[in-house]
């Protein structure tokens, strides 16, 4: 068992099939809109989800998840034409030290000027290997029942996707 899980550890290959759901949110809405996917995740099968809120967990707790688990959804919003600094933090922290062979999903929030997408997208784009799954959702402010349809669509990329992984 220790022998499997160091040649895992040592290729950078998760344990296990799950998602790790990872958001900051400043108002609630980004909150929101994790548990609303978190939920169609649930309801589609996938058992293995954990969530962190970034603003109030521990980085630690939340990388070993990342390094256990093979999928994630980072979740922020737009914080003055920026990245909301705590999950800015997080992604500067995994980035040094080394995650990769990961599928991530990007959630992104904004009022009037989107950015936390771009962001987040560009800083996993220079880490190795992380595969985007689905298309980034981006929210304005809160999430609305017409945009209900994406979110299934990103849930159904993120069911597909770990049911596929190995």
């Amino acid at each position: 068992f220790i022998v499997n899980l160091y040649d895992k550890w040592s290729r950078y290959e998760p344990e296990k099939k799950g998602v790790v759901l990872v958001y900051a949110s400043m108002y609630g809405n980004t909150e929101n809109a994790v548990q609303a996917l978190a939920n169609k995740l649930a309801q589609r099968g996938i058992r293995d989800l954990h969530m962190y809120d970034v603003s109030k967990t521990h980085a630690s707790y939340i990388i070993s998840d990342l390094w256990k688990y093979s999928h994630a959804v980072l979740a922020s919003p737009t914080y003055n034409m920026h990245l909301y600094f705590v999950m800015d933090a997080l992604l500067k922290e995994i980035s040094v030290l080394g995650l990769r062979n990961r599928k991530v999903s990007i959630i992104g929030n904004h009022s009037w000027a989107s950015a936390a997408v771009k962001s987040m997208k560009e800083q996993l784009e220079a880490m190795q290997n992380i595969e985007l799954v689905g298309e980034p959702l981006d929210i304005r402010s809160a999430l609305k029942a017409n945009r209900e349809p994406e979110l299934d669509v990103l849930a159904d990329a993120i069911y597909k996707s770990v049911m596929e992984s190995e």
